[in-house]
């Protein structure tokens, strides 16, 4: 899996196929319960945020037959209860909210649009109709589509946020691939299950008032003046204003390297996750900040078989502080110590975190300064992905933070990096990253 920004795709051009997704008249939707995650998301667009939309795209072989892909969408959707939910908008003091509509209840409209001659025409055609169709209220918040040519065509998902994560890419690129293969003549049976064997993304239960874990949520944020982290060096972003996005994408090891890192990392009890995160914290201090770098850190809450098929907003957010110190293998051990200890914070409901602070969570920026690594190792359909040319692809808007995620695949370690495009910012990010990569290849040895 390919992890980029719109502004990086270059899809090749072809005809651009898309299908309208509507709900029927009479059936009517049920009342669903919106995660915090998807909550704040809708809140942001309800104020006039930019649609954020992650898309998922890989190649098949040949032409697109248009019924066997149109049969695969549609599987996916009925399969997918997360596919089906619709924000609407509430009166005071709810503002927004969500309903789940039936997959018998909507009609499919295929669409052949227009044969594009360039990459740069393809991308700008499929970035204007995922940021028009794929914002969150209405339904649907997603754009099935495709770009059909003579020997090799794409197939693409895009997704609001509300409706995906990062995990779920790879389960729609698995698995519409296999439906498309049935329905196309070219496959056994996808065996998979229906709705009901799918859970929705769900925030975890509220834990006592003094839970642990509760309050070391609360230290973090005491310790901040109750604000969120922002990276702590400078990005050439006045307070209170943003700037259009600059992506980077880059490699940051090789897989020998990774593997490398990988094997300190079990040497000092900790996880190449944590190898990532310490070497990141020290490349920030060696550029000019803190010894110890405070970020949040995007994790799943996929607990079970089912759960890792299926395609929602499936993550929360916890608090890490990362100490470098000056002993390399002792400040790996501590990270590998600290970020175990965070991910036990995932238990916390980040509502409750909120509700319970003794004064208004503070945002300095719009952006949040975080860090997300995962191992697409791991994910269902890793090993055909690579064949299938396999693209996660979000959309590029305006920024005023660093906000870093952080690939391992059989190829090593990635970044994809998303920031201010300002002079300031530029200079800075390139310096943190080269540095980074240095500081994995010497911890590889």
């Amino acid at each position: 899996m390919r992890v980029l920004s719109a502004d990086l795709w270059a899809p090749a051009p072809g005809q651009v196929i898309t299908w309208d997704v509507t709900p029927r008249p009479g059936f009517v939707p049920t009342s669903a319960t919106p995660t915090y995650n998807q909550r704040n998301h809708l809140l942001g667009a309800h104020a006039g945020e930019p649609s954020v939309w992650i898309t998922a795209a890989f190649d098949v072989d040949g032409p697109v037959d248009r019924d066997a892909l149109e049969a695969a969408f549609r599987d996916l959707v009925a399969a997918h209860p997360g596919l089906r939910v619709e924000a609407v908008r509430r009166p005071a003091p709810q503002a927004v909210g969500l309903v789940r509509h039936d997959a018998a209840g909507l009609a499919w409209h295929r669409h052949d649009g227009p044969v594009t001659r360039t990459a740069d025409d393809t991308r700008e055609h499929l970035a204007a109709e995922l940021s028009r169709r794929c914002a969150p209220f209405g339904y649907p918040a997603f754009l099935p589509a495709a770009v059909s040519r003579p020997d090799r065509s794409t197939v693409v998902l895009g997704m609001d946020h509300l409706h995906t994560d990062a995990w779920s890419t790879t389960v729609v690129v698995d698995e519409l691939a296999a439906r498309y293969a049935e329905h196309a003549g070219e496959g056994g049976p996808v065996g998979r299950g229906g709705p009901a064997e799918l859970p929705t993304a769900a925030g975890p239960p509220f834990v006592g008032a003094d839970d642990p874990r509760l309050a070391t949520w609360h230290g973090f944020l005491r310790d901040r003046g109750w604000a969120l982290p922002t990276f702590p060096l400078p990005l050439g972003v006045p307070d209170g204003k943003r700037a259009p996005q600059r992506t980077v994408v880059r490699p940051l090891a090789d897989a020998a390297t990774a593997d490398a890192v990988a094997g300190r990392a079990r040497s000092a009890g900790a996880s190449t996750s944590a190898a990532v995160l310490v070497t990141l914290a020290r490349a920030v201090a060696d550029l000019g900040g803190p010894a110890t770098l405070e970020t949040l850190l995007p994790v799943h809450t996929r607990g079970d078989d089912a759960a890792r098929r299926a395609v929602g907003w499936h993550t929360t957010t916890v608090p890490l502080r990362i100490e470098t110190g000056d002993d390399a293998d002792g400040a790996l051990a501590a990270t590998g110590k600290a970020l175990r200890a965070a991910r036990e914070l995932a238990a916390v409901p980040l509502e409750q975190v909120v509700e319970t602070l003794p004064g208004p969570l503070r945002f300095p920026r719009v952006d949040i300064f975080q860090v997300s690594y995962l191992d697409y190792r791991r994910l269902p359909g890793h090993a055909a992905s690579a064949g299938r040319a396999a693209h996660h692809v979000s959309a590029a808007t305006r920024a005023d933070d660093l906000q870093v995620w952080v690939s391992r695949t059989d190829e090593g370690i990635a970044v994809r990096a998303r920031m201010p495009r300002t002079p300031t910012a530029v200079a800075t990010v390139d310096a943190v990253l080269a540095r980074w990569s240095e500081l994995l290849t010497t911890l590889a040895g």
